[in-house]
């Protein structure tokens, strides 16, 4: 991969709908993609452990910040479709997702700071990347 400009966190976005169109302001988010493994040994491998890629998950979270007037965007157990995790304009890793926890709503009495909510999530089926820099999918 060539070097270029390294991605920053003032372009990320996170949009939702169909067309993905609808976005909210968001403090960040963060992904994790695993695959579950299982362990073996055959005369092949003279008793030394290999492993085999197993089932496939992705998951992660949105910390999404809350404006006067707006309800709260999820619920927990909602399934959210038209879902895209952008790094910036072009590159981003989309999907449906289900809202599994909503997290640390609250703030302080001396802050000023937006009240920021944090949604924890599992993709629903494979995501796709669109863009030449995300390939992790």
């Amino acid at each position: 991969m060539a070097a270029g400009t390294p991605f920053n966190g003032k372009d990320i976005t996170f949009k939702t709908g169909s067309p993905a169109a609808a976005e909210v302001s968001v403090a960040g988010w963060t992904m994790n993609m695993v695959a579950s493994e299982a362990d073996y040994a055959t005369n092949d491998t003279a008793g030394w452990t290999k492993t085999l890629a197993g089932v496939k998950t992705w998951s992660g979270t949105i910390t999404i910040l809350l404006h006067d007037g707006e309800a709260q965007p999820f619920v927990a157990g909602e399934e959210v479709s038209g879902c895209q995790f952008h790094v910036d304009a072009t590159n981003y890793i989309s999907g449906t997702i289900r809202v599994t926890a909503v997290n640390n709503i609250g703030t302080s009495v001396d802050s000023s700071d937006p009240i920021a909510v944090e949604y924890a999530f599992k993709g629903q089926g494979a995501p796709s990347a669109s863009g030449t820099a995300i390939d992790i999918v």
